[in-house]
Order: C-alpha cells, then sequence, then structure tokens
C-alpha cells in the first residue's frame, strides 16, 4: 500500500459522536466544495473550496480587533467568535491523529464517514485518510452526491466499507432546476458503483415543492427496484436547522415554508421510498 503524505485537504467540521452518517457511533469529517447547489443545502460553508468567513452580530462587542474587517485575518482577532474560519487545511496524518483519539467509541460497525460539501471533491486526500485508517482497523463510509468523475469514487472502494449515496430525483429537470446540475451522472455513476459489488445505501432527502410528491416518490422507487442488492434506503425528512447558516454567511435561503412535510406526508412518501409500499399520499 502506497502513503503519500504530501496531499492535503481542506475541512470545515469534525463532528464527533454521530448517528445518522451510518451504523453505529461515527465520527464525521465534512469537507469544503461541492459540485450542486441544492436549494435546501443543510451545509452551506461546504459550498466553496476555499475557507469560507462567517459573521455572527449577536456575538460581537463592537470591540474593534478586526478592524471592521470580516475577513480571516479580522477572525483571529476576534475574541467573541463573532467572525470565525469554516474551513481547516490538514495533511493526512494531521486528520488521522485527531480521529484515532475516537477509536474506542467505534464500536460493531461505527466508524469514519467523510462528507461534506462533497467529499470526493478532495478524493486523493480522502483516500490517503481512509488507508490509514484501515491500517488502524477503523471503518470508512463515503456520502457522496455521485457527481464527480467516476476515478474519484473508484478509488475508494477498496478502502471504503459502506457508500452513502443520494439519490434526490430521477427527473433530470427537476434535478437541475433545484440542484444546479442534471443527475445524468449521478445516476450513470450509482449503477457504476452498484455493478462493483460495493455496500450502498441510498438516501432521498424529501423536499416539499421538490421530490416530495407520490409521481416523483414513485419514480424512484422504481429506480430502486432495479438494484435489489442495495443494503439499505432511506429517506430522509427536510429541516431548517442549517438556515441560520445562510445568515452567518451573508447569503439568502430561498426556501421557504412550502418546502415542510406534514408528519402524515412525510409518513406515506417514506413509506413509497423505503417499503415499496403501493400507497396514497392525500392530504398534509
Amino acid at each position: 500500500m502506497h502513503i503519500d503524505s504530501a496531499v492535503k485537504g481542506v475541512v470545515f467540521n469534525v463532528q464527533r459522536c454521530s448517528l445518522h452518517d451510518g451504523p453505529g457511533v461515527r465520527t464525521t469529517v465534512f469537507l469544503k466544495g461541492c459540485p450542486l447547489r441544492c436549494k435546501w443545502c443543510q451545509n452551506p460553508e461546504g459550498l466553496s473550496r476555499i475557507p469560507s468567513v462567517t459573521y455572527d452580530a449577536r456575538k460581537c462587542i463592537s470591540c474593534g480587533s478586526c478592524g471592521g474587517a470580516h475577513t480571516a485575518d479580522g477572525a483571529g482577532r476576534c475574541p467573541t467568535e463573532a467572525l470565525s474560519v469554516a474551513g481547516r487545511e490538514y495533511t493526512p496524518d494531521e486528520l488521522v491523529n485527531e480521529l484515532l483519539e475516537d477509536q474506542a467509541f467505534f464500536t460493531g460497525e461505527g466508524g469514519v464517514t467523510f462528507s461534506g460539501g462533497e467529499c470526493l471533491l478532495q478524493s486523493d486526500f480522502v483516500l490517503e485518510c481512509a488507508k490509514r485508517l484501515s491500517i488502524c482497523g477503523i471503518r470508512v463510509a463515503i456520502d457522496t452526491c455521485g457527481a464527480v468523475d467516476f476515478s474519484n469514487i473508484e478509488k475508494l472502494i477498496p478502502y471504503a466499507q459502506l457508500f452513502l449515496y443520494d439519490i434526490k430525483c430521477i427527473d433530470p429537470d427537476l434535478h437541475k432546476r433545484f440542484t444546479g446540475v442534471s443527475n445524468h451522472r449521478i445516476l450513470e455513476n450509482f449503477q457504476r458503483l452498484y455493478e462493483s459489488g460495493a455496500p450502498i445505501w441510498v438516501r432521498v432527502p424529501l423536499i416539499g415543492t421538490f421530490n416530495a410528491n407520490e409521481e416523483e416518490a414513485n419514480r424512484i422507487r422504481d429506480y430502486l427496484n432495479r438494484f435489489p442488492n442495495i443494503r439499505r434506503t432511506e429517506a430522509l425528512r427536510y429541516h431548517e436547522l442549517g438556515i441560520h447558516k445562510y445568515e452567518l454567511l451573508g447569503e439568502p435561503y430561498t426556501l421557504g415554508e412550502e418546502a415542510r412535510l406534514s408528519d402524515k406526508q412525510y409518513a406515506c412518501l417514506k413509506g413509497i421510498i423505503e417499503s415499496s409500499a403501493d400507497l396514497q399520499c392525500d392530504g398534509r
């Protein structure tokens, strides 16, 4: 196994004790950069490949330490962390050494999940980390939207015990309208990954005005039925926990209340997608 220590990556969060990014207790590493621009994105600070400066007016005491400049330099001088930088450069050894501190929690199928943004935009860095984690006996999961060259996915297959793969919708025009890109490459890569024999969990975010309707849920179900060895399919409910991040970045959030789902609507669409049930979703 060749180990390369020269490659570096930009990470904007290391989230410990995560229970929703794969099986068991996991530490999730969020890497910067994403090829999509989903209107409901929960991690807008991860969209850019470079570090992003956030500003929280509620913490600002107008001390003047930043010189009035909302920059990375200003963030370094801010005593209240009203200014902060989302994104830090790591070498593989630096990140893995930090992740090894959590090794005692990775019982059973637990381990490390690489997410984002889109972690495979930094696939060489993820690969080097995965190699090191593999040597240490730590299980690796890759959370991907699939909108990358397949070579970036393929190189991780020998080192990843699981791929969490987003299938947002089947209609290519609808996909482009809500994410900024067509899903042609995403679905093509999904089929190639499936045919490789890699373990896959499919995750489907359900968003009102986008794919949270019977027609699209049935399309997703019918598409996924072509791949009987998918390890798991999971419908994820839209939530608004990341909206405050747009304010910190000084950017608008463009989805409104219509993106929300009622309990009834979510339960029915979840049933269609996860259990292939012939259900009808009437009312909200």
